[in-house]
């Protein structure tokens, strides 16, 4: 039997990039349920730890910044990031 060394992760980007809901929200300045809508309907990439309905939100970094840089190019302003 062999362990998975912690650099073979299950997820496709690492768990070191990502941030709560509650952080994405403030972030978004959005309430905690519009980021949990945006998860579900696949704006946000993001993963539970635990399979169950109270499991907190895990969020790709990376996905929020692309979505804020959607929101800055429809928009026509400049870059942030």
């Amino acid at each position: 039997m062999s362990f998975r060394s912690p650099d073979q992760l299950l997820l496709p980007w690492s768990p070191r990039y990502t941030i709560s809901s509650s952080r994405a929200a403030e972030i978004l300045d959005v309430s905690v349920m519009t980021v949990t809508r945006m998860i579900e309907d696949g704006t946000l990439k993001a993963y539970k730890v635990r399979n169950k309905p109270n499991s907190p939100w895990h969020i790709n970094y990376d996905s929020l910044v692309a979505h804020i840089e959607s929101i800055h190019q429809r928009n026509g302003l400049e870059q942030r990031f």
